[in-house]
């Protein structure tokens, strides 16, 4: 009779230990449909928690008829789940921190022999690796790697060479937080529990932030102490250096700054340097010797070899040009390699590569590109060189240190459009943005590069034209050039400039938007920090159109369609319909992996917050400013300017790509907004926030709805912005008043300068909500004993109708109160109105009918 087949079957291990197997594989179908020649599992499950705690590898294989007996004694099943030698090595960290070099290059090579670390694995990593990291670093030889590796298991035998045991760390560094398996492996070690698997479940909690930290702690030891590692230099210690140093620029915070990614991306440009890399390929004129040595080089049996170092060589050195420019994207960061030294080729093309061949690529400052070998991945660095300009334009002042008009061909601005204009114009059909082209690259796993590519150049035309775009534009029915200074006169540009020159704001921004559609629709966008700054940037251009809609006249980002069905009733509308919705999705997903990312969530947040704020302010004080002698230009003052003194106080923390500088005040976003609640993810923004930190009024007892805005002059009210509405963020401004406060020649300006308000917005100052509140109060305690000494020398009617009269601009000036003769509801409390003592004042549901009271007095 045949015994009955079990429903489920444990791993090797498991089942030798006679312990339970957690798997999620645990059907003998299951596995005898994956199953392998050698009747083997090929890696198409996860894991038991059981060989993740011991860090072995976990292998399914279907039973016998008539199992063999078990033959290893029971000592071996126990030392098997206290993990065994290789789990202790594993610990070791803090032991051999102290140790020398010779001793960290052992214990980084007993790191990369754990049993999980299979060739499987190792194949996974670098497809990793392709995918997030190879467009900024691609000096990877994936194919030499994958034969290495192999020999590597093969023999058996650990590698001789500890360099290149310095970049495969660098490359776990970098991908381990992106793998499942591994993070669920290094959990473990990190947390140092004991392994009785009977008897106590496994409860660990995964963060895959701290996989890659346990590799990025081995490859700083692995590099040596500081004094060793500073005179030895190598191809394979600059790019473990790089990746090092891309890791941590990923997870930069503002309260720690990102100086690690700095010094390490710095001392790996100076060992290029000093290796020569940035040299070769132009051999000096008159030197027969060199021209020789190469000629005898095409003509050798290692061609292929020598043409394979070369390119290696190269692309490391550009890897050190991409990362220069990526932090050197900022206010005070000064780029270390000039564009005229580097006399080598553009990579080439990655069949090219792969093949070893050597072909003519042309040179960085090449403009034509016929005849020569064309890659996508040279295309972005020649576009990675004009960011570099377009930043430094952006973090220098940008159109503040302009001579003249942006349409005049002397100034940068215009130089930077034309440069950004002739890269478009000579990209191949094949390189150009389209779904079909994204496909095309795709299907030969080379879309990271393309993404990369047509991200940054989206990102390049948003820094340039946002230069010349009011930062709060309330007044403003449609695009039009600044409203600070230097201003130009109405009918001085060409017919559509400002409008053509907005419209490649959000334009871009739609375009980011539409490659992170496309690329989440199979998981393949590149989790790479030059990612997540373009998505960034195109959340907060999304954010700005929302807020003021009217600058985006063609409606690139307003009319994207998306909802997001988890996110809470609670949160603002922004932040559930929209393109703001998705990119902040995005960015939710991406903090998972990059710290970065989760700051740019909390940056976000603020920025719809002080929008809000603002656009109150502004309307709140618009009436007293249009009656003073002497206007403001301040926006939250009701002024006619467009926020420029605002921008200053946040430039850094919108423009800057990253955070280099340690901000003090600043309070981490330890948690995205997708995994904790509202309250714990909004903190105190930091100083140079200050300007639109919200507070509750002063001296009120209970919150004051904001249910009305009047303008002056009699106009017909329109509604104010209300926070958390369901609908859109129109601009309530009435068109017939607004003209009237527009177009201020630079002239008036200077002679009308208003002298210091008592409220000054500044980053280290009081909240100007809580100072006006504050002002508010006393000028209505000063109206209400005025008008009590009035009445006792005065006929009480006349008094009261000559002080109402006389006062009543005045108090909606200060108050913005018509709302209460319109619609009976006031913003305030009646105790706190100018005359609430009165008894004159009856208490009426029908405003209306309180007006004909009145006019029979």
């Amino acid at each position: 009779m045949r015994p009955p087949m079990r429903s489920s079957i444990a791993c090797t291990r498991c089942r030798k230990s006679k312990i339970k197997c957690t798997s999620s594989l645990q059907s003998i179908q299951t596995i005898r449909s994956i199953q392998n020649i050698q009747g083997e599992n090929i890696g198409a499950h996860s894991p038991c928690d059981n060989c993740v705690k011991t860090g072995k590898e976990c292998v399914f294989k279907l039973p016998d008829n008539s199992p063999l007996k078990r033959t290893d004694p029971p000592t071996t099943t126990k030392q098997e789940r206290d993990g065994g030698p290789d789990r202790k090595k594993l610990k070791k960290i803090d032991d051999i921190s102290k140790v020398d070099n010779q001793k960290a290059s052992v214990y980084a090579e007993e790191v990369l022999s754990a049993p999980f670390l299979t060739e499987d694995m190792w194949e996974q990593v670098l497809d990793l690796y392709k995918l997030h990291f190879a467009p900024e670093l691609p000096f990877l030889h994936l194919p030499t790697m994958k034969e290495k590796l192999g020999r590597k298991f093969k023999t058996s035998q650990p590698d001789s060479s500890s360099d290149l045991n310095l970049v495969l760390l660098g490359v776990l560094t970098l991908t381990a937080r992106f793998h499942p398996d591994l993070v669920k492996y290094l959990a473990h070690i990190c947390n140092n529990q004991p392994g009785n698997a009977r008897t106590r479940p496994v409860q660990t909690q995964f963060d895959p932030a701290a996989a890659s930290e346990y590799y990025a702690d081995i490859l700083t030891m692995a590099l040596g102490p500081l004094r060793t590692a500073m005179k030895v230099a190598s191809v394979e210690r600059v790019a473990a250096l790089l990746m090092l140093g891309l890791y941590d620029w990923s997870q930069a915070r503002p309260k720690a700054g990102g100086l690690g990614a700095w010094m390490y991306v710095g001392l790996a440009i100076r060992m290029a340097q000093y290796l020569g890399l940035g040299f070769g390929d132009v051999p000096e004129s008159g030197d027969p010797h060199a021209r020789a040595i190469d000629i005898q080089r095409r003509n050798s049996c290692q061609q292929s070899q020598v043409a394979l170092e070369k390119e290696v060589r190269r692309r490391t050195m550009f890897s050190c040009f991409i990362l220069d420019r990526m932090l050197a994207c900022g206010k005070e960061r000064v780029s270390i390699i000039q564009r005229e030294d580097l006399q080598i080729q553009l990579p080439c093309s990655e069949d090219k590569f792969d093949l070893a061949m050597e072909v003519q690529t042309g040179f960085l400052t090449d403009r034509g590109r016929h005849g020569l070998d064309d890659s996508v991945l040279s295309r972005f660095i020649q576009l990675v060189d004009i960011w570099g300009e377009v930043s430094k334009f952006s973090s220098r002042g940008g159109r503040l240190n302009e001579i003249s008009f942006p349409w005049d061909d002397r100034t940068t601005f215009y130089k930077l459009n034309e440069k950004l204009a002739i890269f478009d114009a000579e990209l191949p059909g094949t390189f150009t943005f389209s779904r079909s082209n994204y496909f095309k690259h795709e299907n030969h796993q080379a879309s990271s590069a393309y993404v990369l590519l047509h991200m940054l150049r989206c990102v390049c035309l948003i820094m340039l034209h946002r230069e010349y775009i009011p930062f709060v534009p309330i007044r403003c029915k449609q695009p039009e050039g600044p409203l600070d200074s230097p201003t130009f006169p109405k009918d001085e540009p060409p017919k559509g400039f400002w409008i053509a020159s907005a419209e490649q704001v959000f334009k871009g921004a739609r375009e980011i938007v539409d490659l992170i559609e496309i690329c989440q629709r199979k998981d393949k966008l590149p989790q790479s920090t030059i990612v997540l700054f373009a998505i960034w940037t195109a959340a907060f251009v999304g954010l700005y159109a929302v807020h003021f809609p009217q600058m985006d006249t063609e409606r690139h980002m307003l009319d994207y369609d998306f909802e997001n069905p988890r996110q809470e009733e609670s949160m603002a509308e922004v932040f559930r319909r929209g393109s703001v919705a998705y990119t902040y999705v995005t960015l939710n997903k991406m903090s998972t992996w990059l710290k970065m990312a989760s700051t740019y969530v909390g940056i976000l947040r603020q920025m719809d917050k002080y929008f809000e704020k603002i656009k109150q302010d502004y309307y709140q004080f618009a009436a007293n400013n249009a009656r003073a002698e002497q206007k403001t230009l301040r926006v939250r003052e009701g002024g006619t300017g467009g926020g420029l003194e605002e921008y200053r106080l946040m430039s850094k923390k919108l423009k800057d790509f990253g955070f280099l500088q340690p901000d003090e005040h600043e309070h981490e976003h330890v948690d995205g907004p997708e995994r904790s609640s509202p309250s714990t993810t909004e903190h105190a923004p930091s100083a140079d926030m200050e300007a639109f930190r919200t507070s509750p009024p002063a001296k009120t007892s209970e919150p004051t709805p904001v249910s009305s805005f009047t303008a002056i002059n009699h106009t017909p009210i329109m509604p104010a912005a209300e926070v958390g509405r369901d609908t859109g963020y129109p601009t309530p401004l009435p068109e017939v008043y607004s003209d009237s406060w527009r177009y201020h020649s630079h002239t008036q300006q200077q002679q009308h300068q208003p002298p210091p308000p008592a409220y000054t917005v500044s980053g280290a100052m009081l909240n100007p909500e809580a100072i006006a509140a504050e002002a508010h109060g006393r000028v209505l305690m000063q109206e209400k004993e005025n008008f009590l000494d009035s009445l006792k020398k005065e006929d009480p009617i006349d008094s009261f109708l000559d002080s109402l009269k006389k006062e009543e601009p005045r108090r909606i000036g200060t108050i913005g109160d018509l709302g209460y003769f319109s619609s009976g509801d006031s913003q305030l409390a009646v105790a706190d109105m100018p005359f609430s003592d009165s008894s004159y004042i009856p208490a009426l549901t029908d405003s209306y009918q309180f007006l004909q009271q009145m006019t029979e007095y």
